[in-house]
């Protein structure tokens, strides 16, 4: 049975995808940065151990923005006027490297470091959500192959973010349960 957490972190994953790439078809590219940052902060503060996950955002982000733009000036995909400038992504593009990144430790969680896993979800899943936005209208895809190519690449990457992320994330709960642990004894 998938627990609530999972189920709503899955629909605002994939509302906040569709908003964002409707709003850029429609020429209205700042809806999916709204949409994307609006359900990732109300998931934080209805389940706050989500917090925890800013530094996997952030390098994914980082990540999607470093493919994507490589895409744009490699020449395989780019962006009709309507859905934004890009520098040389949209930031709406950027937007959605979050928002996947966003679901990796809960409704995707059984990803989690499962590199073959991940290479093939990236190699496939990846590209079919740039072919459902291409015939959404907003962007054109001009090499598939590259397009796989960037997910190949990327998932992977994100994917050991995700992991070092975590080490870190547990790092820090052991030294401040040390830390709670010598002050204790002191007081004793």
């Amino acid at each position: 049975m998938l627990s609530r957490t999972v189920i709503i972190n899955f629909v605002a994953f994939q509302a906040a995808w569709f908003i964002a790439v409707l709003g850029a078809a429609g020429g209205y590219p700042w809806m999916g940065p709204i949409a994307v940052l609006g359900w990732i902060a109300a998931f934080w503060v209805w389940h706050p151990p989500a917090r925890d996950d800013l530094v996997l955002l952030v390098g994914a982000g980082l990540i999607g923005f470093a493919a994507d733009s490589l895409s744009v000036l490699t020449g395989v995909i780019s962006f009709p006027q309507a859905a934004g400038p890009g520098f040389p992504t949209t930031i709406w593009m950027i937007a959605l490297w979050i928002n996947f990144a966003a679901s990796i430790r809960h409704s995707l969680n059984w990803i989690r470091g499962r590199y073959a896993l991940g290479l093939v979800f990236g190699g496939i899943g990846g590209p079919l959500a740039y072919f459902a936005g291409e015939k959404m209208g907003a962007l054109v895809i001009h090499s598939p192959l590259g397009v796989v190519l960037a997910w190949v690449v990327a998932m992977p990457l994100i994917l050991l973010l995700e992991q070092a992320s975590d080490r870190s994330l547990s790092r820090q709960s052991v030294a401040a349960d040390r830390f709670a642990l010598d002050t204790d004894q002191e007081k004793l």
